[in-house]
């Protein structure tokens, strides 16, 4: 009996494992392979299953922030983040929600003030692979050179990695980027912050809630986009435009 639950006990955890690597890839598009050291503050949020479903940024040793869109509908205590590997199917501690609080003015037509913040039931044990990020206060005009961090899907519907990616974009004005996007424009609005480099680079599936960062401050939110890599702008949500509605939690 003893030998039949120990293999019981194994292969469970190879399942777990095996479902973080099956899972649908997601890098951004047109990405290069972060290394390590990069982006210590960058989580994987996951579901139960230890599937990952978006990014998030490490704000405390109890707070990720992520997009309101990506936990929507969904339970902290089915949720959890992982954090310190730039790998997907990296075995690493899982640390369970306790709450999910989400931006009032959040605006699901819109995608306005597209933020939440996971809140973990135990703090994370903060190392040199795992730190957060500080959040600019500063209002982030055009021509800004960022950067994005996600596992994103590498395409629409297909693409596989577990690396952590980055990518080089510029910033847009919001005008800018309202007529870039033509039909779908009118959703730009205070809170939001454009991004654009070229067709066949930028975000996708997956990377929804990543950081795009600054000079080592977080900037912006992954939030929408015209799928995927198609020469559109890139969607955030402008951390000036919620930082102290956060600083109120954190």
């Amino acid at each position: 009996m003893a030998r039949l639950q120990q293999f019981v006990l194994v292969l469970s955890a190879i399942l777990v494992v095996a479902a973080a690597i099956a899972g649908p890839d997601r890098r951004i598009v047109g990405g290069i392979d972060a290394v390590a050291g990069d982006a210590p503050w960058m989580v994987s949020l996951r579901n139960s299953l230890n599937v990952h479903l978006c990014g998030g940024t490490l704000l405390s040793n109890r707070f990720v922030l992520t997009s309101a869109q990506c936990m929507s509908g969904r339970l902290a205590t089915a949720t959890m983040a992982v954090a310190g590997s730039r790998f997907l199917n990296t075995v690493a501690v899982p640390y369970w929600g306790i709450q999910i609080i989400t931006h009032p003015n959040y605006n699901v037509n819109t995608l306005e003030n597209n933020v939440a913040l996971f809140q973990t039931a135990l703090p994370l044990i903060l190392t040199q692979s795992i730190q957060p990020l500080p959040l600019s206060a500063e209002v982030i005009g055009s021509a800004v050179r960022a950067r994005v961090f996600g596992w994103g899907a590498s395409q629409a519907g297909g693409g596989n990695t577990n690396a952590l990616q980055f990518l080089n974009v510029n910033t847009l004005s919001n005008e800018d980027c309202a007529n870039f996007l033509g039909a779908e424009g009118w959703r730009i609005g205070p809170s939001s912050l454009c991004t654009l480099t070229r067709e066949g680079q930028g975000i996708c599936n997956g990377d929804e809630g990543g950081a795009l960062v600054l000079d080592n401050y977080a900037i912006g939110v992954v939030s929408w986009g015209v799928p995927c890599a198609v020469g559109r702008p890139d969607v955030f949500t402008r951390i000036s435009a919620v930082r102290s509605w956060i600083l109120g939690f954190i």
